[in-house]
């Protein structure tokens, strides 16, 4: 059982619009740090967490991770990494054996202050759709600011400075005449994360309803083969259809 923290209560700011986001279009699309107004300060982020702790604890027994995930990109938050700092503080302080985790969509890895932040989670699952640019560009429909290539590399020099788990995550999908699935794909992407070396590539599709109509899963033949190019590069693939 894990506890989810969501720094953006009030407004989904994220540097993406992703088509396939459950979670409906973003409010605030930024490159840079935004606060959705919603005033969250550590003490009520504490507060919050001896909640949610009590809560497990009753139903589950023990709270196996605490992962800042929610709506948006979490590391555009003025104050994520006191925030960090904070749940780390506070799973020392009850002596959990938990590991703190960040879900990134990995476009401000390349900034040194939240590359150090990151430093200090236990796990970090960065996403990667896609390393070609016009897909990028369809998929993620990122902020202007931002480009493919500055993503990974900001995913490559991020690893060479994280002890952590590093998990990439990719979404397989179709929409209209593009998927990003194709032999082409795949070999592209491999190629790229034999360079990033991360500790394993998670494959999903499309499981809940998408803000795009026309937005369609992979098949399970098609991610198979997908994962099956990316092991023989070396990664290590887990599929989840």
């Amino acid at each position: 059982m894990s506890i989810g923290i969501n720094l953006f209560p009030l407004a989904k700011v994220c540097s993406f619009n992703c088509i396939y986001c459950f979670r409906g279009s973003t409010s605030i699309l930024t490159a840079e740090p935004v606060d959705d107004g919603s005033e969250i300060t550590s003490g009520l982020l504490v507060k919050a967490l001896e909640v949610a702790v009590e809560e497990v604890a009753k139903g589950f027994g023990g709270v196996r991770a605490i992962d800042f995930s929610g709506r948006g990109e979490p590391t555009l938050h003025p104050r994520f990494r006191e925030f960090l700092d904070t749940v780390k503080a506070f799973a020392k302080s009850r002596g959990l054996s938990t590991s703190i985790g960040v879900f990134t969509n990995s476009s401000t890895l390349h900034r040194e202050s939240i590359a150090i932040a990151l430093e200090k989670a236990d796990y970090v699952e960065a996403k990667l759709d896609t390393v070609l640019h016009h897909k990028f560009t369809a998929i993620n429909a990122p902020h202007k600011a931002i480009s493919i290539d500055a993503v990974v590399e900001g995913l490559r020099s991020f690893r060479k400075r994280f002890g952590g788990t590093l998990v990439v995550q990719t979404m397989l999908l179709s929409y209209r005449n593009l998927n990003n699935y194709g032999a082409e794909d795949a070999k592209a992407l491999a190629e790229r994360l034999a360079a990033v070396e991360p500790d394993e590539v998670h494959l999903y599709t499309v499981y809940r309803i998408p803000r795009t109509q026309g937005v369609e899963k992979a098949c399970k033949e098609a991610m198979e083969s997908f994962a099956k190019v990316l092991k023989s590069y070396g990664l290590r693939v887990e599929v989840y259809t």
